[in-house]
C-alpha cells in the first residue's frame, strides 16, 4: 500500500506539472540510471545544411532549430521501431506500468484484469520478464504516440523562444533544450503520456467536463482493451503451462575414461 501511495505521489506531481523539460530531474537517478543502461537516443547532425556555431546570428540559430526538430522526429521514429538492448529489470517502468493499470481499473472497474497486470510487474524473475513482454508489444503504438506528443509539446515551447533576442536564448540555451529533445525519444516518455490521458480522464470525470484535446490523442477505452488483451495472453500461457507434462529429467551419462595412448595393450594373464 505504501508503494502504491509513493507512486501515486509521484505521478501526481509529474503529469499536472506544465515543464516537459523537468522531467528527468523529477524522476531523480533511477531515470538516468535506467535510461543509462539502454541505447541512448541522439540525433544525428552529419548531413544537416544549417550548423551552431558559438558566434550564430539570431536567423541561425534558428534556422539550425527548426531543421534540429525536423530531422530529429524522423530520426526517433526510426530509433523507437528497432528492437532496443533494454536492461531486465528496469524498476522505474514497472512503476510507470503499475500506475497505468490502477487508473484503468479505476476508469473502468476491471480489478481482475489489472490485478493479473500488477502481479507480473511486482515479479522479477524469469517468467515475469516474458510476460511483461505481452503488455509492451500490446501498448507499443500507444508509447510511441506519447512519445510524439510529449516531444511535439516541447518543441512548441522551443519554437516559442525564436523571437527572443541572442541574450535571452543564447546558442548554449539551445543546445541545452535539444539535448532534453534527445533525451524525451525513449519509452519511458510515451508512458508518462498515457499516464497523463488517463490522470486527464479521471479529472474531467470528476469536473464532468470533457477532457482537454490533443493531436494526437491517446485514448484510454483503447488502453484498457490492449490491457485485456495481455492480460488474456499472459493467463492463457499460465494455464497451458500447467495442464502441460513435465517430462522426467534424463540421468546424465556417466562419463567413461578415454585412453588416448596408442600403445597396443596385451591381455592381462590371469594367475591361478
Amino acid at each position: 500500500m505504501k508503494k502504491s501511495l509513493q507512486i501515486t505521489s509521484l505521478l501526481a506531481t509529474l503529469l499536472f506539472s506544465g515543464c516537459v523539460s523537468s522531467m528527468p530531474n523529477m524522476f531523480g537517478s533511477n531515470l538516468s540510471q535506467a535510461t543509462n543502461q539502454e541505447l541512448l537516443f541522439k540525433t544525428n547532425q552529419v548531413h544537416f545544411m544549417s550548423t551552431l556555431k558559438d558566434n550564430a546570428t539570431q536567423q541561425e540559430r534558428n534556422a539550425y532549430m527548426d531543421e534540429f526538430l525536423l530531422k530529429s522526429d524522423m530520426q526517433c521514429q526510426n530509433f523507437l521501431n528497432k528492437p532496443l538492448q533494454k536492461p531486465k529489470v528496469d524498476k522505474n517502468k514497472d512503476s510507470l506500468y503499475m500506475s497505468l493499470f490502477d487508473s484503468i481499473s479505476s476508469l473502468f472497474g476491471i480489478s481482475l484484469v489489472t490485478n493479473t497486470a500488477k502481479a507480473v510487474f511486482l515479479n522479477d524473475d524469469e517468467e515475469s520478464q516474458e510476460e511483461k513482454k505481452a503488455y509492451a508489444n500490446a501498448l507499443t503504438p500507444e508509447i510511441r504516440k506519447g512519445v510524439e506528443i510529449g516531444r511535439n509539446r516541447f518543441a512548441k515551447e522551443m519554437t516559442k523562444k525564436k523571437s527572443l533576442s541572442l541574450k535571452a536564448y543564447s546558442v548554449n540555451n539551445l543546445r541545452q533544450d535539444l539535448l532534453k529533445y534527445d533525451q524525451q525519444c525513449n519509452d519511458d516518455y510515451g508512458l508518462i503520456e498515457i499516464n497523463r490521458a488517463l490522470r486527464e480522464m479521471q479529472s474531467s470525470m470528476y469536473r464532468q467536463t470533457a477532457p482537454a484535446p490533443t493531436a494526437p490523442t491517446i485514448d484510454p477505452k483503447t488502453i484498457k482493451a490492449k490491457v485485456e488483451e495481455a492480460s488474456k495472453e499472459v493467463e492463457k500461457k499460465k494455464t497451458e503451462l500447467k495442464t502441460t507434462p513435465k517430462l522426467p529429467k534424463q540421468p546424465k551419462p556417466e562419463n567413461v575414461p578415454v585412453r588416448h595412448d596408442n600403445v597396443p595393450h596385451s591381455p592381462r594373464s590371469i594367475q591361478i
